[in-house]
């Protein structure tokens, strides 16, 4: 059975943050910069219209502050959803041990997520769903497992690497006195 892997706090956070950027930034190179048919503002709004409906997009930059606190949120989430699966199922963490298995592991977590938040999370929000036949789609399902799934499984393996080598020298230098 394989060793628990227990990420730090710090590590759990920095995956979500890291998620939230690449998330954003790929979204804005796509609909900005490629496609030259949106704004980031417009963008940080759609995330808003999950929860406020079409009324999002007449808020100003205020609604896009809400979408950009909703978007780095569903980030936290779907990377404390990777970390529970990581403690609780054995096979998971077998596969988080080498860096081979921590890359597969995010690339389909990635892929996954990007099935969720279409199939389920946008279905049940305010915002509407993207259906397969549109583009947009499938450059998400091929993106999300870059930008989501990679850096959380990458992240969270390092975490806990570095929780598990730090751990033991605060322990002896709790002994010590000296912590």
């Amino acid at each position: 059975m394989p060793e628990p892997m227990r990420p730090s706090p710090g590590s759990v956070l920095l995956a979500a943050l890291v998620v939230a950027a690449a998330d954003l930034l790929d979204a804005i190179v796509v609909w900005v910069v490629i496609f030259q048919q949106s704004t980031v503002q417009r963008i940080l709004q759609s995330i808003a219209r999950g929860l406020l409906g079409q009324d999002a997009y007449r808020g100003g930059n205020a609604t896009a502050a809400l979408g950009l606190g909703l978007h780095i949120l569903i980030a936290l989430g779907w990377t404390l959803v990777f970390l529970a699966l990581l403690l609780r199922w054995p096979r998971l963490r077998a596969w988080m041990s080498s860096t081979r298995g921590a890359v597969m592991a995010g690339l389909v977590y990635g892929a996954v997520v990007w099935l969720l938040m279409d199939c389920v999370v946008l279905s049940l929000s305010r915002a509407r769903f993207v259906p397969p036949t549109v583009p947009w789609f499938w450059i998400q399902l091929a993106t999300h497992p870059f930008v989501v799934g990679l850096p959380i499984s990458l992240i969270l393996r390092w975490g806990s690497r570095h929780a598990t080598a730090v751990a033991p020298a605060r322990i002896r230098e709790t002994a010590r006195g000296n912590g």
